[in-house]
């Protein structure tokens, strides 16, 4: 009966294979597609509220505007002059009141944009959904197909099932259902895969952590809403991670003008920064941790991280808003807080001289740094200079780095 026992042993070690693999990816499959459903049902919902909130915003501005251009332009009887009015003040409504009003129309086109997309994307979950219980009927069906054969067969001697013919049929059909098996468990791995790039595209992430939520789990480049693409560390400290610097080797220039960071430039499986106007975007909605990772020459490594990290329009220069350090490389960056960012064409800091000129970078300067993670790569071990890619907090000197990689989630 030894013969007979391996048989079983392997028929049904198939069987629990291939049932717990396609289990597991169906489960997976539909809590993506419960959590696509979700996302569409509330997006909405939150739209409304973000124009509810702005429409408010605006119907005040208005008021305060329409009461102080009245004594601007005060009528005859009016006790007040105009000399009693501060025009500076009202100045700065008026451009308030624009920027909100140009935000309100962005707003309103992305939600029209939205209600325009949802009864698609509906429209291809709902078939979706029936491919999926297609395939899980398919599997279902092959599975009990096995089983029933397996107790056709365990019932059955040793010596008459290899004997006679009705027992190498069995043999033989039980044969061809694992393969089978195996062939369509590898079209449903194919399917799933088809399914998740499709539902990526369909719901168009806006993080990295919203991919990470999704189960996407990858370190790589990904296509998000606001940004066409970006690079999303996925394993360190939890993951969803969007990368927006990174300095390796010193194979790409960093000592480039206002335009150039505004933009942003470089390869995002090398060197590169992501652009300020992106990383504005990006930051602008909610609260957002920072983390920066920095590597000297020696093969030590340190990190830096922060509760609250945001970045503001070019309206504000890119002006940083950074708090809550902890972690181990110390705190070089919160010295920095609140000021703009400066380029050698763009002279924002607060010294009486070019930052981003004498320290050969394009930073957060003040007057003139702790930190200059733009600045010059030295590609030697040992070198110590303000100009270079510094992080003073760590070693309590200028000592100039190998590598680093700022992200934010």
């Amino acid at each position: 009966m030894l013969l007979f026992g391996i048989v079983k042993v392997l028929l049904f070690s198939v069987y629990v294979i291939h049932l717990t693999s396609s289990t597991k990816e169906f489960d997976r499959l539909k809590s993506m597609v419960k959590h696509l459903e979700n996302r569409l049902n509330t997006e909405g919902e939150f739209r409304d509220e973000d124009i509810a909130e702005i429409t408010i915003r605006l119907d005040g501005i208005d008021k305060v505007l329409n009461a102080t251009n009245k004594k601007r332009h005060p009528v005859p009887s009016a006790a007040t002059t105009a000399g009693q009015i501060d025009f500076k003040t009202l100045d700065t409504l008026e451009e308030d009141f624009m920027r909100l009003r140009v935000a309100f129309t962005e707003e309103k086109s992305e939600a029209v944009r939205v209600r325009r997309e949802i009864p698609k994307i509906e429209k291809k979950l709902f078939f979706l959904n029936e491919d999926v219980e297609s395939y899980c009927k398919v599997a279902v069906n092959n599975t009990d197909q096995l089983l029933t054969n397996f107790e056709t067969v365990k019932h059955v001697s040793e010596d008459n099932l290899i004997t006679s013919e009705n027992g190498l049929k069995i043999l033989q059909s039980m044969a061809e259902q694992v393969q089978q098996n195996t062939k369509q468990n590898e079209n449903i791995a194919t399917f799933i895969t088809y399914l998740h790039s499709h539902m990526e595209v369909l719901l168009y992430p806006t993080s990295c952590k919203s991919l990470r939520d999704m189960n996407i789990i990858g370190n790589g480049i990904y296509e998000l809403r606001q940004v066409s693409h970006v690079y999303c560390d996925q394993t360190t400290d939890g993951g969803g991670w969007i990368v927006f610097q990174r300095r390796l080797n010193g194979k790409t220039d960093f000592y480039r003008n206002w335009t150039a960071y505004k933009n942003g430039f470089g390869d995002l499986d090398g060197e590169f920064w992501i652009g300020n106007d992106h990383l504005s975007l990006l930051t602008s909605d909610g609260e957002h941790e920072l983390r920066i990772e920095i590597e000297d020459f020696e093969g030590n490594s340190a990190y830096a991280k922060y509760s609250k990290f945001k970045i503001y329009p070019e309206e504000d220069n890119y002006k940083l808003k950074v708090s809550g350090y902890s972690g181990t490389a110390g705190d070089s960056l919160e010295w920095h807080y609140g000021m703009m960012f400066s380029t050698y064409d763009r002279d924002n800091d607060s010294d009486w001289s070019n930052c981003a000129e004498i320290n050969h970078g394009a930073w957060w300067y003040k007057g003139c740094q702790y930190s200059n993670l733009n600045g010059k790569y030295y590609n030697q071990p040992g070198i110590t200079n303000t100009s270079g890619i510094n992080w003073y907090h760590w070693k309590k000197k200028y000592y100039c780095l190998k590598e680093v990689e700022m992200k934010f989630r």
